[in-house]
């Protein structure tokens, strides 16, 4: 078979999330922040080719948007990296017993934190390249406004929308694992990112970058004259990025993965198996 069943995959999941308790500190946050800075650039890079495509209808934007924007999340899995998004199937061993709470929230916390700085720091390097002045500050605009957009949803719909995202996110993860070789992989990826990207759900740590990025375009006038927010410019602060859109898109990340794909794997695959994966099974950890 060139795949794995689906209960080779719940297996090979919850081995290699248990593993991730394992990581030394100093591996994991390096992983995190590759992790984060990975998805920045998938982020920058996907608003760079959607700012002006307006012309094909806002449904088609985002699909360009979505395509590109799973570049970071290939580069993390294919060159290594940790993301909060995938780690929160972390919930999968966690329920089987094989590692605490205290170990899942620990290393949770870790990759969490590694993956705002190293989003914030790309979004920085874009301030400091002048990029945002690109195409008539037109690319600092477009920054600006997905900010503003994302600070001033409802608290209740970003916390919705980050459990879209995340059954999304994981169930390309988890479609990974069951490719057995990279193009597989990469396509894998893809679906699950490009799907949740096209609808409009909401990723915290994508938001790691976007909404840093945001607040750093409003510092440069020609980008707030070419956005013509006006007012709204300055709803982007530093206390609604965390409050209004931090907090609840990774609260609803981890509820999507934990309750719409590690909870239901495990009952039908994982809850009556043996505790261990071969050792010489097809697939090994990696990556998100």
């Amino acid at each position: 078979m060139a795949f794995a069943t689906p209960k080779e995959v719940a297996l090979a999941v919850t081995e290699a999330n248990a593993n991730r308790t394992r990581n030394t500190l100093a591996n994991l946050i390096i992983l995190g922040f590759l992790g984060g800075a990975f998805t920045g650039f998938g982020a920058e890079a996907a608003t760079m080719a959607s700012h002006d495509l307006t012309a094909l209808g806002a449904g088609l934007q985002q699909f360009v948007k979505g395509s590109i924007f799973s570049v970071g999340v290939i580069f993390t899995i294919i060159c290594g990296g940790e993301l909060f998004t995938g780690n929160a199937l972390m919930w999968l061993p966690f329920i089987d017993r094989r590692i605490s709470f205290q170990e899942m929230l620990s290393t949770l916390l870790v990759v969490l934190f590694s993956n705002v700085a190293g989003a914030v720091l790309v979004a920085w390097l874009m301030a400091q390249s002048g990029l945002f002045l690109f195409n008539d500050a037109k690319l600092g605009a477009e920054a600006l406004a997905t900010a503003v957009t994302k600070v001033n949803l409802p608290w209740s719909q970003v916390f919705v929308r980050g459990i879209l995202c995340n059954w999304m996110i994981c169930a390309g993860v988890w479609m990974s694992f069951a490719a057995k070789d990279v193009i597989s992989k990469i396509a894998s990826l893809y679906i699950g990112v490009m799907v949740f990207v096209m609808s409009g759900f909401e990723n915290s740590v994508a938001n790691f970058y976007y909404l840093p990025a945001g607040w750093f375009a409003k510092q440069v006038p020609a980008v707030v004259e070419a956005s013509g927010l006006g007012a709204l410019a300055d709803t982007v602060t530093w206390a609604n990025i965390i409050t209004h859109n931090w907090i609840p898109s990774a609260l609803g990340n981890f509820v999507g993965a934990a309750t719409f794909v590690a909870n239901l794997y495990w009952f039908v695959y994982v809850r009556k198996a043996p505790a261990v994966v071969p050792a010489n099974s097809w697939a090994h950890a990696g990556g998100d």
